[in-house]
């Protein structure tokens, strides 16, 4: 993989819309609200399907993505506190 260590915590978007117990798509609204002010590789890593298909197959197999993801989003400490700060808002 390009980008991520793999000690790193990340979070998903399943994994926060089921943390909070919100429905499936509120922290991808949240995420795409603050994505102009993120960095990628600090605050998220995005994992395209072409290049990271492998990856996206592991977090689908292991529950952390939602069946239907194509491109998966994992947001690092920061990227998670942002997201969850603005639905806490």
């Amino acid at each position: 993989m390009k980008f991520m260590a793999k000690s790193e915590k990340t979070w998903s978007l399943k994994e926060i819309d089921q943390e909070r117990e919100s429905t499936k798509g509120t922290a991808f609204l949240a995420f795409k609200q603050l994505k102009e002010g993120f960095d990628e590789g600090r605050d998220f890593y995005y994992l395209c399907a072409s290049e990271d298909g492998a990856e996206i197959d592991k977090l689908r197999a292991a529950g952390r993505i939602y069946e239907t993801t194509v491109n998966a989003i994992l947001l690092t400490e920061a990227g998670y506190s942002a997201v969850t700060n603005y639905l806490d808002s």
